[in-house]
This record gives C-alpha cells, structure tokens and sequence, in this order.
C-alpha cells in the first residue's frame, strides 16, 4: 500500500534549510535584485525594501492587490494560508509568493522588465554555457546513448541555478557516484521503442540548462523521437533564473554568435518552431506552488496524450514531492500514483524532498553528509512509466 503524502516543509524553523532559505537567502535575493537594478525608480526600491522587512521581521503574508492577471488563482491558493506569516507558513508557498511579490514590485507588467534580468545576462555570458553545452552537441555516440546523456546533461545543468552561489559553483560535471538514481537510459529505452509522439519539458532555469534543454528537444525531434515537443516556462519571472519565454529567445541569439554546433543547433531551434513541431507554453500554475496532481485541465489534457513528460529542476521535484520529507522507502509512483503520462524527473537535489532512492543510500548519507540534500551535489534521474 503506498503511504499517505507528509505534510510540506515549513518556514517555522522546524526545517532549518527552509527557515534559513526564507528569514535570510530570499531577502539577500531582493537586496540584490535592488542593487544589480539601478534603474527602478525610488518607488520600486522603497516596494523591495518594504517586502524583504515583511519577511525578516516575520510580517502576515498579504496578496498581490488586483487588477492582476493571475490575481484569482493566487486567491484561492491563497485562502489556506489566511493569518499566516512568512515565517509561519508552508516554504514553497511562501518562495513563491515572495517573488511574486518582486515581480508586482518591479512593474513588471507594465514595463516587461524582468527582474532577474541581470543575473541571467551573467549565465548567458559563462564558460559552461559555450564550452560544456558545446562538447555535448559534437559528441557522437548511436542515438539511445546520446539520448541517455541528453537527458543526463539537462540534469546536471540544473546546478547552473543562479539563486544559489554554491551548487552553482560545482559546474556540470559530476562523479558517478553523485548520480544517486539513473534511469535515463530506461527513459531512452522507453521513447526509443514507441510510436513517436508528444513530449513535454518542464523546464527550469535559464542559461547553461536551458541550452541543454533545448539541446534535448532538438535530438528528440531531428531524429524523430518525439512528433512534438512542448517547452513549459514560466509565465513571469521567478525563482531568480527560471525561464520565461523571452529568455527562450534571448539564448537563441546568443547562441547563433557562437557558431559552430551551437549555432547549428539554435538554427534547427528556429525551424521546429517554424514547422509548428516546437511549442513554448507559458502558465501561471507554474508560477505558483501547484502540485503535479493538481494540474489544471488545460495542462492535464494535452499530458494524457504524451508519450513523456520530463520534470526539471528542483522546483518541479518539489511539486512531485509535496514539498515533504518522506520515509527512506518511498517511490515515485507513491508521490504521483497518478500522473496522467509516463513521468521522468531529472533534478539535482537542492533541498529535502526526496523519494526513489535507495533506503541504505539515504540512510549512509543521512550519517555521513548531514546537509548532503541541499547542496546540489546530488542527483537522480527518475522514470515512472
């Protein structure tokens, strides 16, 4: 019998890495959304600066005020958590709500200016972002390996996360010995032996990993793997290097001045959007703290005709997880019995959700590496048919 969901982490401090992460990392965050924006009007930084005291001083969480276009469905998320404070409230709730925040902040729908703007232009620029994702595009292997180390580069890429300094640090290259669940080659197995069909990505953020997302969806559909490929981005800035659908667009770019195989592969890019074989979706639910069992209908329905659905990031694992810390024991399928597609999660594990591991893996390095979920050293590649 598979065991019931845990309750979310919480900002009470009953979750160190949580506390820590809400009372002093998300409001670093904003200090330096301020500085590394000297263009916002006096305004816009007095907002800022009142948002990160509300959450340091442990303030009752408000709503964005309407009109705002995705005012009514943080409403109804936001009616379980009435009298809450930021410090006293589930965590993803709470990280999501605080950058909903900067967005409203910022005018961001009023001026299109993302935020986070600053930091991604950064990633755009590094040395992975040409040299690693480049090495992958001219490595040669027979299709089910390269497809297997596709899905392998999207998850090491997921380090690449401009909101923490330290698992950003390690790059993408990583021991074996770190990959703590590989079923990539099951995944490649599994696509490699049906019908083409529709695959979906669930990305995460922007830069190195997004190219190598992108890398991914061009494999899929040069070689006839998958019919269609859509991308889920996020429908406005979040999380800090998230990607929304400009961001898209902005690597392409960057990519077609570096030439050689990156330009190559940003050129196919353009033409599967073109053929109408590549889509970019954005939606507010993924803005949001919306678990993957409660997807809307307008997602749900075009799952149910997938061949696979790809989770990236942490973020989305969160929302496979419930945000919860669960018995050593547990499964993917016990978190999700019922995804609507087969389901491959690709993450590197930045915080304490977690299930699919070995229970003696889990428990040696519960003993040897106390913080070892929340470092980004880790990571699995989980595939639920």
């Amino acid at each position: 019998m598979a065991p019931s969901r845990p309750a979310p982490i919480r900002t009470d401090g009953s979750n160190d890495f949580a506390h820590r992460s809400m009372a002093e990392r998300v409001p670093s965050i904003i200090d330096d959304v301020i500085a590394r924006n000297p263009h916002y009007a006096d305004g816009i930084k007095a907002d800022l600066r009142a948002l990160r005291d509300a959450i340091v001083n442990d303030a009752p969480l408000t709503l964005v005020d309407p009109p705002a276009p995705d005012h009514d469905v943080w409403r109804e998320r936001f009616a379980a958590h009435e009298g809450e404070t930021w410090l006293g409230t589930e965590w993803f709730f709470a990280e999501v709500l605080a950058y909903r925040h900067v967005v409203a902040a910022g005018q961001y729908w009023t001026t299109r200016r993302d935020p986070f703007r600053p930091f991604k232009e950064d990633e755009l620029r590094s040395d992975a972002l040409r040299s690693r994702v480049g090495e992958a595009l001219e490595a040669d292997a027979p299709l089910r390996e390269t497809l297997g180390r596709r899905f392998l580069h999207c998850l090491w890429g997921n380090r690449m996360d401009l909101s923490m300094g330290d698992v950003l640090a390690q790059g993408t290259d990583a021991a074996d010995e770190h990959l703590l669940r590989n079923d990539a080659p099951a995944a490649a197995d599994y696509l490699l032996e049906h019908k083409p069909g529709p695959v979906h990505l669930l990305m995460d953020n922007a830069g190195t990993e997004e190219a190598f997302d992108l890398a991914l969806a061009d494999l899929l559909l040069s070689e006839d793997v998958a019919s269609s490929v859509t991308l889920h981005v996020k429908m406005m800035p979040v999380l800090v290097s998230d990607v929304i659908g400009d961001d898209i667009f902005r690597l392409l770019d960057v990519l077609e001045r570096h030439g050689d195989a990156l330009e190559d592969m940003a050129r196919s890019i353009h033409r599967h959007i073109r053929d109408g074989r590549l889509r970019i979706v954005p939606d507010v639910f993924w803005n949001t703290d919306g678990r993957l069992w409660e997807l809307p209908p307008r997602l749900e329905t075009p799952f149910r005709d997938a061949t696979l659905v790809v989770a990236k990031g942490d973020a989305h694992y969160r929302r496979i997880g419930n945000d919860a810390v669960w018995p050593p024991e547990a499964t993917l399928a016990d978190a999700v019995p019922e995804f609507p597609a087969p389901l491959l999660a690709l993450r590197t594990i930045k915080s304490d959700t977690l299930v699919g591991v070995d229970a003696d893996t889990v428990r040696r390095l519960d003993d040897e590496e106390p913080d070892w979920r929340t470092t980004g050293t880790y990571g699995v590649a989980q595939f639920r048919a």
